[in-house]
């Protein structure tokens, strides 16, 4: 089964949540690249669509558990 990049990214949020032990108010920052997702070298393969998926499913995480979102 492939997971889409949506699906991916709430995994690994909420894994991140549950072994960082954030709660409600804390702030998550994020710094991740495109191409790197796509299985590239860094800045070789920006894709604007894979980082409005990643930012959407960081955004419906985030806001769903309280927190406050930073991406670079």
């Amino acid at each position: 089964m492939n997971k889409s990049i949506y699906e991916q990214t709430i995994a690994a949020v909420s894994e991140l949540y549950d072994k960082a032990k954030l709660k409600e108010g804390n702030l998550l920052v994020v710094g991740c690249s495109t191409s790197e997702v796509l299985g590239s070298k860094i800045g070789t393969n920006s894709n604007p669509d894979v980082a409005g998926e990643i930012f959407k499913a960081l955004y419906d995480y985030t806001k769903s558990k309280g927190l406050y979102l930073a991406i670079q």
